[in-house]
């Protein structure tokens, strides 16, 4: 049986477009797959009625989702989004998917909006290595989740795409079955070496190198976060969003244990900046006008609080992306203690 070497297939696939234009064809040529793909993927029963499919649908000033879907569904107009990607380190944009779906979303008075995220990596294939680089665009695909809820978001991987299409390997002309299997045997490869790629060897200076006067550690104490490699440092990272409240509470005292460490200089005046007070301030506003988000106002006020009122910490950053919270640790200088992303995680660096 003719093997092939998947990488010499980059010309054809290593664009986003055609990958997505292959994906719109099959759907395009055999509507009940696209019913099915929905059905399987989104729980969307819809078997007898009319869909449309287009590539490159534009919203004025965001951008054109990869495909459109648009049928009704028991009477009510839906709108699924697809959008492609085959390159998850390189082409993922932060916000996008919720840029999109708003869109969407703002086009009707009353209906439904989907949206699938299809790419390299999702949380059923993703890297397990703390030394390779978390894909961004796992990491983009649950900010949106924290922003939207879950039921109208769900995220496939190629493999998952590959293994539903196989099924109707029969259907397909000859044609559409070389192009499948091209696609799959360059994906395949490709995203194997994307992981080699980005494989990182983070540094040896551990956390309680810094703090070694805390007798315990992150993972024993906040048993709910995880690992993660980022930037060649291996990170713990809370979804705070997703915490109960005996929870958050446990990350504020571990927050506040670390920075009652004997290892930080408190003779070191830390003031942060009125720009940060600003942003910080804008920050709980905008918490506040949810009452969901009235536990998780009660932990980031309580904790600002304290770095405000204790003049050795200090956050550091414009809100646009979060805060870091800065100390100064005696004879090795300033450190970011944690950082509190604006997506409402917090992300401790076990290694630098």
């Amino acid at each position: 049986m003719q093997k092939y070497d998947g990488l010499k297939f980059k010309p054809l696939f290593h664009s986003e477009i055609s990958s997505s234009f292959l994906v719109c064809e099959i759907f395009n040529n055999h509507k009940e797959i696209a019913k099915s793909f929905l059905n399987h993927f989104l729980n969307l029963n819809i078997r007898h009625v009319n869909i449309s499919i287009v590539r490159e649908r534009n919203y004025k000033g965001k951008g054109s989702i990869d495909l459109f879907l648009t049928f009704e569904n028991n009477g009510i107009e839906t709108h699924v989004l697809i959008e492609v990607k085959v390159h998850d380190y390189l082409s993922a944009t932060k916000g996008q998917i919720r840029t999109y779906y708003e869109a969407a979303l703002g086009e009707l008075i009353e209906g439904d909006v989907y949206f699938i995220y299809l790419t390299q990596f999702n949380n059923n294939n993703r890297p397990n290595s703390s030394n390779i680089a978390l894909p961004p665009t796992i990491q983009e695909f649950e900010d949106s989740q924290n922003d939207l809820g879950e039921n109208k978001l769900t995220h496939v991987n190629w493999k998952e795409f590959h293994d539903f299409i196989r099924q109707f390997n029969d259907t397909f002309s000859i044609e559409e079955k070389l192009m499948i299997s091209l696609q799959e045997k360059w994906i395949t490869v490709q995203s194997i070496k994307d992981i080699e790629d980005n494989m990182i060897i983070v540094g040896e200076r551990d956390i309680l190198d810094y703090f070694d006067d805390i007798s315990i550690g992150l993972e024993e104490a906040l048993p709910f976060g995880k690992k993660q490699s980022k930037n060649k440092r291996l990170n713990y990272v809370i979804q705070l969003v997703r915490c109960s409240r005996e929870e958050l509470d446990k990350v504020f005292q571990v927050i506040k244990n670390y920075s009652e460490s004997n290892k930080i200089n408190r003779t070191l005046v830390k003031i942060t900046e009125d720009l940060t007070l600003c942003a910080v301030k804008d920050f709980l506003s905008d918490l506040a006008q949810d009452e969901n988000n009235w536990v998780l106002l009660n932990f980031y006020a309580s904790l600002f609080d304290l770095i405000n009122k204790t003049n050795y910490l200090m956050l550091y950053g414009t809100g646009t992306k979060g805060f870091s919270i800065k100390v100064n640790v005696s004879e090795k200088g300033n450190i970011s203690l944690c950082t509190l992303w604006r997506n409402k995680t917090v992300e401790f660096s076990l290694k630098r």
